[in-house]
């Protein structure tokens, strides 16, 4: 774990899958959870995936029990790489931060299209690997978020430890009100700590 002064805080999640480079057909923009859990695998159990696009081999995993879509599916495929994930949608910032601080990276799904004050579209997820002051630092598999206005100002690149603001972010996280984020937590199946 990195902490640096100022109160940053950063996790050494090294591995950043872009999803945008998936070679399995029809999946490059639609695998985003599978693309965020995957980094959290490898973090946790790191001799479990091989490779610079190994969330490949990690969404044929996925497969097996369902869409990239799927939390479910996405538990179960965590389970055979020895990570237990849970899935909940009562997120909020002090929760977040509360993982990273114990060594644990957060799957986190929000509205990415649309202003943050008024936020919209399908959701995509992206990997909490961090927080500074009015900051979340995350892995984002599509590129690089326009945090305030919505969309992305570099798809396929700029994504790896990415500051976006709380500001802007949390209302894109919790738009049902406070504590309704939604999230993937992750621990080792063995219940040792993070191999970093």
């Amino acid at each position: 774990m990195t902490i640096t002064s100022g109160q940053r805080l950063l996790l050494p999640v090294r591995q950043y899958y872009a999803q945008t480079d998936s070679r399995i057909l029809g999946q490059a923009y639609r695998m985003c959870f599978s693309s965020t859990c995957a980094m959290a695998v490898k973090y946790l159990q790191p001799e479990a995936l091989k490779g610079s696009n190994a969330d490949d081999a990690y969404l044929h995993t996925v497969r097996r029990y369902g869409d990239t879509t799927s939390a479910q599916a996405q538990i179960q495929a965590c389970a055979d790489y020895g990570v237990i994930a849970s899935y909940s949608t009562s997120g909020d910032r002090g929760l977040l931060e509360a993982e990273i601080r114990a060594g644990y990276p957060v799957g986190t799904g929000f509205l990415h299209h649309g202003p943050s004050s008024g936020p919209r579209g399908g959701g995509h997820w992206i990997l909490a690997v961090g927080f500074e002051p009015g900051a979340g630092l995350f892995n984002d598999p599509y590129g690089e978020l326009d945090n305030r206005n919505g969309g992305y100002v570099r798809v396929g690149s700029g994504g790896h430890n990415v500051a976006y603001s709380w500001r802007h972010w949390l209302p894109r996280w919790e738009v049902e009100g406070p504590g309704s984020g939604w999230l993937m937590t992750f621990r080792r199946s063995d219940g040792l700590p993070p191999v970093v």
